[in-house]
């Protein structure tokens, strides 16, 4: 590979071909472009390439197959070629390609009356022409005898007359091409950077009312729908019974009588009272009658009869020793009656029964609508209630009254030691999807941009303060701010410059936003006139269609640029 040369692929950018020529260690550098080259698409590209070439003391010429691409390069003053082999060959020393031409022509025996070259260096402006005849090695033919010599001489005679004219005729061109390069190269050049003018828009303050009677969202009357989400939750547990009934059974004993009178029988009548020393009481079941003792002489042998006596208080109390109810009926005498039990009373107790009362059932409600309300609360904070990015607003519940599953009623008087309960109660709150509220922002921030602006992407924020709730309505105040950004239009900016001092061109710029003004040389003191010799540059945050973010705003894009050959369709903005 010839040094010096750089080939480039299709998809190069002018970027990466000048960092390859500034890494040239070559002072000339040949760019070979293949067809349908990137570069090849703009004449700006050939003379940004040019001049940076010339800032790093590089002299650039371009090889190129197709002609088109040729043309473009040449119009931007390079130096053009269409093969690597015809750039090398503009390489070579003019003196020794002279002298290779002599040395062909001395060992030739054709006569040959000079050399004419031509040779264009587009470097140093210089321009030599040299036609030279094809040299066949081989013996000097020899002239003709049927040939005059004198004939010989006179056509040598005639083109050393024709020589001086050619070499005049190639001055001139060479002249004429060399005043048409330094006057494109040396003729003063403008480029303006205009930083489209950016201003504020908003912020503007929105009230976006939720309702329930709405089913799409209504941006100018900033109306959300708001829906109504059921909540149905249940309870139970089991309550102990805290009444008590109290059952007590009499003491059941069996005491006997003891008749000493042998003068008379005795009738002790059911219901007689008999008692204990301890005053524990019991009443005869039955009416006896007891005979009349017997009297064998002086001895007296008693007559006796049994009864069964209950205690007349229940309870326990009653069950008593043997041999401790000895207290006769009242009326009865005690020197002819005696009563004993002979056996222990038994059978009186006291039993308890535990029962629901009607505290216990208030009790019991009172508990499961306590725990109706905390699940109510809980279902009001699951995250999963609505779904959807629906957010819901618990100042909006509405909770139900309490359904309790049987009828407390029935419950009371139940003889239980606990008792099982369950209740349900369902109720109401409002839910809203709050991603429309960045809909109206939006839509209400495209309402202001002025004309002959645009929003700038992602400048913008929607953001949503918290919501007001009065009853079951709610409301969100909003404030929505963005940037807008100036659509210039680069052909006009250049046309309204164009031949201006560069005072005038300034303040003329001034109406579309800060400029910066580079002229070459540095001395011009006015904007030229030509077109192909002002480039304008618009500059300035990226511009789009999209609505704002409801995020904070985002750092400022990158600006963007737009060359004066693909002016904008977009009025200007107009003088200040």
């Amino acid at each position: 590979m010839a040094t010096g040369v750089i080939y480039l692929d299709v998809d190069d950018e002018i970027t990466s071909a000048a960092a390859r020529i500034r890494s040239s260690a070559e002072p000339r550098v040949a760019v070979v472009l293949p067809y349908g080259s990137r570069l090849a698409t703009s004449r700006i590209n050939f003379r940004l390439l040019a001049r940076d070439a010339l800032t790093h003391e590089k002299r650039l010429s371009i090889v190129a197959g197709d002609a088109a691409t040729r043309a473009l390069a040449a119009s931007a003053g390079l130096p053009v070629f269409g093969s690597v082999a015809e750039y090398e060959g503009s390489l070579e020393d003019p003196a020794d390609a002279r002298s290779t031409a002599e040395s062909a022509a001395a060992a030739s025996a054709a006569s040959v009356a000079g050399s004419r070259r031509s040779t264009l260096d587009t470097d140093t402006g210089s321009l030599t022409r040299e036609l030279a005849p094809p040299v066949r090695g081989g013996p000097a033919r020899t002239a003709s005898p049927s040939k005059p010599r004198s004939a010989t001489a006179s056509a040598d005679a005639g083109r050393r007359r024709r020589a001086p004219i050619f070499l005049g005729l190639a001055v001139l061109a060479l002249a004429a091409v060399v005043g048409g390069v330094a006057a494109f190269l040396l003729l003063p050049s403008a480029s303006i950077s205009v930083a489209a003018r950016e201003e504020s828009v908003g912020p503007l303050a929105i009230t976006v009312a939720a309702r329930t009677d709405a089913t799409d969202v209504d941006v100018e009357a900033a109306v959300v729908p708001a829906q109504t989400i059921p909540i149905d939750v249940e309870a139970s547990d089991t309550f102990p019974a805290t009444g008590v009934r109290v059952q007590l059974t009499k003491a059941r004993a069996t005491v006997r009588f003891l008749s000493k009178d042998f003068t008379a029988p005795n009738t002790i009548a059911a219901g007689s009272i008999v008692r204990t020393r301890d005053n524990i009481r019991f009443r005869t079941d039955a009416t006896i009658r007891l005979p009349p003792a017997t009297l064998n002489g002086l001895e007296i042998t008693p007559s006796t009869a049994t009864v069964r006596a209950t205690a007349v208080d229940p309870g326990p109390d009653g069950n008593v020793p043997a041999d401790t109810i000895t207290t006769l009926p009242k009326g009865e005498n005690l020197l002819f009656l005696e009563v004993t039990n002979p056996k222990a009373a038994a059978g009186g107790k006291r039993q308890e029964f535990q029962r629901v009362t009607q505290e216990d059932v208030n009790g019991a409600v009172a508990a499961l609508t306590s725990s109706l309300n905390e699940a109510f609360r809980a279902r009001l904070a699951d995250p999963g209630l609505a779904g959807g990015g629906t957010t819901v607003f618990p100042a909006t519940a509405q909770p139900g009254e309490p359904v309790i599953a049987v009828d407390p009623a029935e419950i009371v008087g139940t003889e239980v030691e606990s008792f099982d309960l369950a209740a349900s109660l369902s109720g109401t709150v409002l839910g809203v999807d709050p991603a429309p509220i960045r809909q109206i922002g939006e839509a209400r921030l495209r309402d202001e941009v002025s004309p002959g602006f645009v929003l700038v992407t992602d400048s913008g924020v929607v953001s949503a303060d918290d919501a007001v709730v009065a009853g079951q309505s709610v409301s969100f105040p909003v404030v929505a701010s963005a940037r807008q950004v100036a659509v210039l239009d680069p052909a006009e900016i250049k046309n309204a410059i164009l031949g201006q001092p560069l005072d005038v061109a300034r303040a003329t710029l001034s109406r579309y936003g800060p400029a910066q003004v580079t002229v070459w040389p540095d001395w011009v003191t006015t904007i030229p006139t030509m077109e192909s010799r002002v480039e304008v540059m618009v500059t300035g945050p990226t511009a789009g269609t999209g609505g704002p973010s409801t995020a904070s705003p985002s750092p400022a894009a990158s600006p963007s640029a737009a060359a004066s050959s693909s002016p904008a369709a977009s009025p200007s903005p107009s003088s200040p």
